[in-house]
This record gives C-alpha cells, sequence and structure tokens, in this order.
C-alpha cells in the first residue's frame, strides 16, 4: 500500500529521523540497553530497548539525554576484567562515523559521576590515518588495550566509551557497560578526567576539523588528573608533581598530558598617599614634624588577608623655634618656607 497525504509525510520524516540516528555505538562489552548487543544482563525492571543507541547524547547547543545515555544499571556486571588484562572492545558495524575524531574509553568506580581515562584513540578513532576527504565508513571497529594495572577492584564499576566526531554536527557520544574489575583490593588509580564537550551551550566546544585533526587536542591535553579508588570510596584529584605547576604532565595512559595549576593568590595594591600639605605664613617660626599618638584601631580583612597599613597626615599649627631638637624625632621639612608641619599617625 502506498501512502498518500499527511501519512506519507509522517512516513518520510520518521525515516529521515532514523536515518539521522543511525551513527556508532558500542556491541563489545554489552552497553545498557542496546538491542545490538549478545549476551546481555536482564533489563532492569520498569526499562526497554533502546533502538536508537547510536544517537549522540547532546550537541554543543542542547542536551539530549545525561551522561551514559541511561543511569539504571544492570543487576548484575556484562563483564568481569582483571586489572593489567589487554580487553577487547568492539563497535557495530552499522555505524556512520563522521569522518572519525576522537574516542576515549574510561571507567567510574562511584557510578557515573566521575570517568578517568584508561586509553585514547585521538585523532583518527575508526580509521587508522588521516582520510584525504569526508568519510562515513569505518575502517576499524575494534580496539585493544591493556587495563592499568593499579586499577582498584569493583564490583560496580561503569565502563565507558565516548566520542567526538571531526565532521558534521558538533555533537558528543557515549555508551556505558556495567562491568566487574578484579584489581588491588585497596588501590588506587590516578589519569585524566574524561574530556566533556559539546554537550549542551555550558560545555566547551570543539569545531569540525575541516582536515585539522589536531583540532580539540589542546583540550584533551589540558584534563586534569584525577584518582579514583574502589567501589567509589573516595574521589580527590590527583597530587600534581612538586614543582611543575602550570606544566603538562605524563600521565599514566599513552602519553597523553594533564595540566596542574597553583590558585591565583588575591593581591591588593596599597593605596598612593597624598602629597604633605604645606601651608605658607609669615613670622620666624619654622615647621618642625613630630610624630603623633598611635591609632590602636585595626584595619579590616581583605579576603582572609590583612589590609596593609595607610598613614594619614593632618596639618596642625606650628612649633616655635624653640622645641628641643629631640621633638623633631629625625623628620626635616620639605620646604623652608612652610609654617605647617605634618603629623603622621601610623595604624597599629
Amino acid at each position: 500500500m502506498r501512502l498518500q497525504g499527511p501519512f506519507a509525510f509522517i512516513a518520510s520524516v520518521t525515516l529521515a529521523a532514523t536515518s539521522v540516528l543511525a551513527h556508532v555505538s558500542l556491541k563489545t562489552p554489552c552497553v545498557r540497553y542496546s538491542p545490538f548487543c549478545t549476551g546481555c544482563p536482564a533489563l532492569p525492571a520498569g526499562q526497554s530497548l533502546d533502538y536508537s543507541i547510536n544517537a549522540p547524547i547532546g550537541t554543543n547547543q542542547y542536551v539530549s539525554q545525561p551522561l551514559c545515555k541511561y543511569t539504571t544499571p544492570y543487576a548484575t556486571p556484562a563483564v568481569t576484567w582483571s586489572a593489567g588484562e589487554t580487553v577487547t572492545v568492539e563497535f557495530n558495524p552499522h555505524a556512520a562515523i563522521h569522518s572519525g575524531g576522537h574516542c576515549s574509553f574510561s571507567l567510574s568506580y562511584d557510578g557515573g559521576k566521575t570517568f578517568v581515562v584508561v586509553h585514547d584513540e585521538l585523532r583518527y578513532c575508526f580509521l587508522g590515518a588521516k582520510p584525504s576527504a569526508l568519510v562515513n565508513t569505518a575502517a576499524i571497529l575494534s580496539y585493544s588495550f591493556k587495563l592499568p594495572e593499579s586499577l582498584p577492584s569493583s564490583d560496580r564499576a561503569v565502563f565507558a566509551w565516548s566520542f567526538i566526531n571531526s565532521s558534521g554536527n558538533r555533537e558528543f557520544y557515549m555508551n556505558c557497560a556495567d562491568v566487574a574489575i578484579n584489581g588491588a583490593s585497596s588501590g588506587s588509580f590516578s589519569g585524566p578526567e574524561m574530556l566533556i564537550a559539546n554537550y549542551g551551550p555550558n560545555s566547551p566546544t570543539i569545531p569540525e576539523f575541516n582536515g585539522d585533526y589536531g583540532t580539540g587536542i589542546d583540550l584533551f591535553n589540558s584534563r586534569k588528573n584525577i584518582t579514583v579508588y574502589g567501589n567509589g570510596a573516595q574521589q580527590a584529584p590527583a597530587s600534581p608533581v612538586q614543582g611543575s605547576y602550570g606544566k603538562p604532565q605524563p600521565s599514566s595512559i599513552d602519553g597523553s598530558s594533564a595540566v596542574a595549576t597553583l590558585p591565583a593568590i588575591p593581591f591588593m595594591e596599597p593605596t598612593p598617599l597624598a602629597p604633605l600639605p604645606f601651608v605658607e605664613t609669615s613670622g620666624s617660626a619654622k615647621p618642625t614634624m613630630v610624630p603623633a599618638p598611635l591609632v590602636t584601631s585595626e584595619a579590616p580583612a581583605y579576603h582572609g588577608y590583612a589590609a596593609p597599613s595607610t598613614a594619614l597626615f593632618t596639618t596642625v599649627s606650628t612649633v616655635p623655634t624653640s622645641l628641643p631638637a629631640a621633638a623633631s624625632d629625625g623628620y626635616v621639612a620639605k620646604s623652608p618656607h612652610a609654617a605647617s608641619k605634618c603629623v603622621k599617625h601610623m595604624k597599629s
């Protein structure tokens, strides 16, 4: 039967939308709610398979789904890995790879709130080399890499693949699989935090590469280092190497680097003092400067720092020439004709 009128229009729009959403997704390990994976755990109660699992979770303009796409984990892990093991991840063959781009593979030990990168495939993910033109067909659909040997144990870890495409709409892709890790019982692992870009207006935008596959690499090189602990017990920034603040530091994976910087220390410039006031008068008296009693009021605090002392100057009446020399306290008048003296008040 041939559809006509508004039904034909609706069908064409649906088909177009389905084609747009046919991008790329993980096949192994089994990601949450994918209909294209095999050997997956049972779906959590109330959840259903997602036939748009290949779609991005957002663009540089909006967020369409949360990180991982789905936040309710499987009841049991899809796979068990061991620290130091070489693992292989595979992608579904019905993939539109948008001329490759930047892929990261990460682990979370706090239920998907924070992800530490264990492997990067930057620039030419799905391709292996720079293409001569725009391409949508993958040349590589699997990657093997060694897990860090210092990974802590967890029976509820989350493995994530994230992808920033080279061409087309500025999108952010992410799939997550529930995994168990056999590692050190009290171990920890430090590495770069997963970069989130092109994911709503509050995230950094990585523009189309337009043939420059170094686009966005600066953001990857400036990822902060974090430390993860088994079963999400703790999550804290990793300590930078002493004496290397502000300089890229090698991470434990793929020669990537992270930047650590010292916080800026507030500084308040002292207010310049006004010139000493002198008044010309007649007479035989000569100006003499004598210190006044100390002012004992405290200066207010400034962002936790004491405000700098401020000298206050006041003009007083002339002093007879017969004033004892000791009263001048070593001060010298700046003008031979001035008939006033200045008293310097110092804050305690």
